[in-house]
């Protein structure tokens, strides 16, 4: 099994983390991968919904339990707050937790728009709050490991990621039209920021299929030019067969092909060297990067990204998908918002 995270946890006092959402992903995807740190300890939960904040609590063993969170940050004392709703819920509640001076985790998108994203990072360097938003896709197993053994050939100069999705004839009209790209489609456009670096320019096409709402974008078509010359294409259609997830990369002489949808089983990658037959690439699945027994946050980077957050928190250092990095991503989506259209 190849070795890309881990190390022994430090022996420092446990992490205090408190909650605000005790919905459906923040149980999926962060309650579980915290539960599994030894230096962490889940010490307060919020929501406004009982029923979940009583389920949540009782399953993670959690006394402080609380409907009101700005008393939660009152009457307990923590090291970072995990803020996993709704994104267009988030405002009111990230700006109190950064002007009271918390490490603040959030799920993507880091806000509705630029702006609430360049508000949060203001606030963030302003109080000297520790951040981070959700771009879980940036350490999924097989990009880390494809990042890694492409870039010590050389820079990667040519970059593709590709999100589709079924059945988006109609909802998503959004505040900006289009608002799949702002909730969804992102993860792969902070992905392709990701993989290829700093963006100079954005040439997009976007517009509808199979949809008659006025206003309603449902698929998005983009080239970047990236700031060491290479190039990015981002592919993403909200009305195809089924949900498909995927990217690929080149350096010198070196491309690896990467399915990602978070998967057990399916997720891989396809590595060619040096004009090597199609037939004889080396196929590197998921269970050989983490471990065939690995729980299932492992998959897409999930539990990755917590533990990162949680190793900057000791460490004193910002985590690479802080508020001031998640403004560049957004940036890129607003480019892409107001290019060209065809319907």
């Amino acid at each position: 099994m190849l070795q890309l995270y881990g190390g022994a946890c430090s022996k420092m006092k446990k992490l205090k983390i408190g909650f605000i959402g005790a919905g459906s992903r923040a149980n999926v995807a962060h309650y579980p991968s915290l539960a599994e740190m030894e230096d962490v300890e889940i010490a307060a939960i919020c929501d406004l919904r009982k029923d979940r904040l009583e389920a949540t609590a009782d399953r993670y063993g959690v006394k402080n339990r609380f409907t009101d969170y700005k008393q939660m940050l009152r009457e307990t004392e923590l090291d970072a707050v995990y803020i996993i709703m709704f994104p267009d819920l988030l405002d009111p509640i990230v700006t109190y937790c950064l002007e009271e001076g918390e490490n603040v985790f959030i799920e993507k998108p880091p806000g509705m728009d630029v702006e609430e994203t360049k508000k949060w990072a203001d606030l963030a360097r302003k109080n000297d709050c520790k951040t981070m938003v959700g771009f879980q896709r940036r350490f999924h197993p097989c990009v880390v490991h494809a990042k890694k053994i492409l870039e010590e050939r050389g820079r990667i100069l040519y970059c593709t990621a590709t999100f589709h999705k079924h059945g988006e004839w109609k909802g998503y009209i959004g505040r900006f039209g289009g608002i799949s790209l702002v909730l969804d489609v992102i993860h792969v456009v902070d992905l392709l920021r990701w993989i290829g670096g700093e963006v100079k320019n954005v040439h997009s096409l976007t517009g509808q299929i199979y949809s008659d709402v006025e206003g309603h974008l449902n698929f998005y078509t983009a080239i970047f030019e990236f700031e060491s010359g290479g190039v990015g294409i981002l592919n993403s259609n909200r009305t195809s067969g089924g949900r498909v997830l995927n990217f690929e990369a080149h350096s010198k002489g070196i491309s690896a092909y990467g399915d990602i949808p978070g998967i057990p089983g399916i997720d891989k990658l396809m590595v060619l060297r040096d004009n090597q037959p199609y037939q004889t690439a080396e196929i590197i699945r998921n269970e050989d990067l983490i471990g065939k027994d690995a729980p299932k946050t492992h998959y897409d980077g999930t539990f990755q990204m917590n533990r990162h957050f949680i190793d900057c928190l000791k460490e004193d250092k910002q985590p690479v998908a802080n508020f001031e990095d998640a403004i560049k991503t957004m940036e890129v989506i607003k480019k892409i918002q107001t290019g060209p259209r065809i319907s």
